[in-house]
């Protein structure tokens, strides 16, 4: 996922049309957006305990030497850790520590559910203002369809400036059930040491994914994308 340091907020915000409910009668899916958080950013530790050997006192032992003065972390370790057995997820963290897909390890282990087959689509994806001066807050804002139940995913959003470097941000989803959602991304042009928002055109892209967008991991599928623009103009 990718890092936009601050120039896109309150990216989690999500309204619901009415008579519309995500289907949360899925097994575990409350531990699916932990586990998510806990993979992407607990891999190196988990991998450099295993790496040194000698782990014979089961989940318990692997997790608390990878997290000693972290418990929440070691908390979910164990949870994570207990669902496949520790053999299972040692020979996982191995196994995908080169190219991690945290969605995907997350499946693997029973955290986040799976439904294949889900089908989706991009209904509009608006941008207020159309334009203005640096410092403008633009808000995006895109509604979809969910035709067949969806699995877990994201909805992504990429932003491509004029001349310099993409950026962007992902919500994760434990899938969706039949109905129409919307999703909105508040996008603050404020000027950072990595992004000055120069005047020009910027293209948005919005994606919903079964999986980690971009993935060729099973349980991975583009569900829509479509694309809308914004202008910076000049002071």
């Amino acid at each position: 996922m990718m890092n936009v340091e601050c120039k896109v907020t309150n990216k989690s915000i999500m309204w619901l049309e009415p008579n519309v409910n995500v289907n949360m009668n899925i097994a575990n899916a409350t531990l699916c957006n932990p586990c998510v958080s806990f993979i992407g950013n607990g891999i190196e530790q988990l991998l450099n305990v295993i790496l040194k050997g000698g782990i014979v006192g089961g989940c318990s032992e692997l997790c608390s030497k990878a997290f000693p003065d972290k418990k929440s972390e070691e908390q979910i370790c164990n949870m994570l850790c207990d669902a496949v057995g520790v053999y299972s997820f040692i020979n996982l963290v191995q196994k995908y520590s080169g190219y991690l897909d945290p969605i995907y390890f997350c499946e693997t282990v029973r955290a986040c559910p799976v439904h294949d087959g889900g089908s989706a689509q991009l209904d509009s994806i608006t941008i207020t203002p159309q334009s203005g001066p640096v410092g403008t807050t633009f808000e995006i804002q895109g509604l979809f369809t969910i035709l067949n139940q969806t699995s877990t995913g994201e909805l992504l959003i990429n932003v491509k400036p004029p001349h310099s470097n993409d950026f962007g941000d992902a919500m994760i989803d434990t899938g969706f059930a039949p109905g129409k959602y919307g999703v909105k991304f508040n996008l603050k042009a404020s000027p950072t040491e990595a992004e000055s928002f120069e005047p020009g055109n910027y293209e948005v892209t919005l994606m919903g994914c079964d999986g980690e967008c971009g993935s060729k991991l099973p349980h991975t599928a583009t569900l829509f994308e479509g694309k809308a623009n914004f202008t910076i103009t000049s002071a």
